[in-house]
């Protein structure tokens, strides 16, 4: 069985059948290139070969975007299986909790108070990211007042995190209510998530 993966980036981009004798490299490596949607030129891919049986079913039962190829230290490409690492967003209010028993936020039911709502991307132990690759695209909803940006100057439907953290408000409308706010991403690894703010 051969995995196939892009030169430039070592990104896995499919793997050939498992079959008896393998198929040669460049077979493999074309029938899959051919597949893609915008696979391009065949010598922009290359190819690791799995020749243990019980490996090979390992790397076809695994998710595609679990499989990666590495260089070792003496150069040669070689494949495994990797859980990528998942991040969740922890999101907080500066709103304070005046009820004593319900945990959410209030600000007042006149249409003009707001709340700001800061975004921080966590890993799975709830340590803070703050590299500067951690600027992902996050997009907003909320079922009831107005999203704002920090300064307040415009209306917004999404963020973009910059070290890992973004801030946005919440203006409230005149009805007394509870509304979700909803911070989603595209990404697969990164969870979305949710905060409540009572209009009172």
């Amino acid at each position: 069985m051969w995995i196939v993966y892009q030169k430039k980036d070592h990104r896995v981009v499919g793997v050939s059948a498992l079959c008896e004798p393998d198929l040669e490299k460049e077979m493999a490596v074309g029938e899959i290139v051919k597949g893609l949607v915008s696979g391009g030129a065949a010598d922009k891919y290359d190819a690791v070969q799995v020749k243990d049986a019980d490996q090979a079913l390992a790397f076809l039962a695994a998710p595609l975007h679990h499989v990666v190829v590495a260089e070792t230290a003496k150069g040669k490409a070689q494949a495994s299986i990797e859980a990528p690492k998942v991040f969740r967003l922890l999101i907080q209010s500066d709103a304070p909790d005046v009820h004593p028993v319900d945990g959410i936020p209030e600000i007042k039911a006149d249409g003009t108070s707001f709340t700001t709502i800061t975004v921080q991307k966590a890993d799975e132990r709830g340590e803070a990211h703050k590299s500067r690759s951690d600027n992902d695209d996050l997009h907003l909803r909320t079922t009831a007042g107005t999203l704002l940006s920090a300064d307040g100057k415009e209306a917004i439907t999404s963020i973009k995190l910059k070290q890992g953290q973004a801030s946005f408000r919440l203006a409230s409308e005149k009805a007394r209510r509870v509304a979700t706010v909803s911070v989603i991403s595209a990404e697969p690894n990164l969870q979305d998530g949710a905060i409540r703010i009572e209009f009172i």
